[in-house]
């Protein structure tokens, strides 16, 4: 490796001395657009990927991506995420660095979820997710 390169915003990263990419790094603004625009499409300079370089996919399975949503949208709403300053992010820059995470662009969360809800799926259906993990959490629970 070559070094330390700063692909943050100027100011919102600071590498402390002696610090690898490994080591210590302070942020310290809760925006943080890796090598992505602020409105979240597309990527910052020419070959810079969109995502954070996680090996992390959602499934293929059919439903798996509103599910997803569905689940992170709950996670949010129960206030369960916050940045390092303790400040609330947007739920827009939310869904884009969960996104980030799982390579899949969730810009338009909203629209989705918006379309589950006003299609005629069923409430059952809408909450299937959260009945399916309770069960799995239940079974794993029960064998220890």
């Amino acid at each position: 490796m070559s070094g330390i390169i700063n692909k943050y915003e100027p100011g919102s990263c600071v590498f402390q001395a002696g610090s690898s990419q490994n080591g210590d790094v302070n942020m310290s603004n809760c925006t943080i657009n890796q090598g992505i625009k602020p409105n979240g499409h597309g990527a910052g300079a020419a070959g810079e990927s969109a995502g954070v370089g996680s090996p992390l996919h959602l499934s293929g399975r059919k439903g798996t991506k509103i599910d997803f949503i569905r689940v992170m949208n709950a996670w949010y709403e129960c206030g369960k995420v916050e940045c390092d300053n303790g400040a609330r992010p947007t739920k827009q820059e939310f869904f884009e660095w969960v996104g980030r995470v799982f390579n899949i662009d969730l810009s338009d969360y909203d629209k989705d979820l918006s379309n589950s809800m006003s299609s005629s799926v069923s409430d059952e259906k809408q909450t299937r997710i959260f009945d399916e993990l309770k069960a799995r959490h239940q079974a794993i629970y029960d064998s220890k």
